[in-house]
């Protein structure tokens, strides 16, 4: 995959990857980790245009309107990613898991 753009959050634990396969697919997900989303399920989720679904994503990530989901293993992190469905996804994962914003601000409950 070539790398197209590349992201460092502001605490600098995470970078964020958008990419292109040789098959021209899009794919945007967090360098280290195995999720990764695309533009139609962006564009589904933020409810967008698939042709702005990324761009906005970014923006709405950095500018901490969206949780990521951080999976860990005795405090270190295994996988970061986004939810579409936080409430599912700290009841399956439980303790394993952190919420944090791109700023690196941990999530309160009030901000689910």
């Amino acid at each position: 995959m070539n790398e197209l753009v590349r992201h460092t959050s502001t605490d600098g634990k995470l970078t964020l990857l958008v990419r292109v396969g040789a098959d021209g697919e899009t794919a945007v997900g967090f360098e280290g980790g195995d999720w990764h989303t695309h533009p139609d399920l962006l564009a589904a989720m933020l409810q967008v245009p698939e042709k702005e679904a990324v761009t906005e994503f970014i923006a709405r990530l950095q500018a901490d309107d969206i949780p990521i989901v951080v999976s860990t293993d005795g405090g270190v992190t295994v996988d970061p990613w986004v939810s579409d469905n936080l409430e599912a996804t700290l009841s399956m994962f439980g303790s394993e898991c952190l919420l944090r914003y791109w700023s690196g601000a941990e999530v309160i409950a009030n901000d689910r």
